[in-house]
């Protein structure tokens, strides 16, 4: 019985590892945002800054 508690962690542990490598891979995507005039802003774009609002709804 102990021998499956064992076998049983240790799937979980390599199934976590697993996800969390395969989560930190892959291209990075550039990251855009269309301003009011329906034109693309890049967001990585380090020559123009850019400020960013965030509104939230109050009730």
């Amino acid at each position: 019985m102990d021998r499956y508690k064992k076998m049983y962690l240790f799937s979980i542990i390599i199934t976590l590892v697993a996800f969390i490598l395969s989560a930190c891979g892959g291209e990075e995507e550039d990251m855009t945002l269309q301003n009011e005039n329906w034109d693309d802003i890049n967001l990585a774009d380090k020559d123009n800054p850019t400020i960013l609002f965030h509104f939230t709804g109050v009730n």
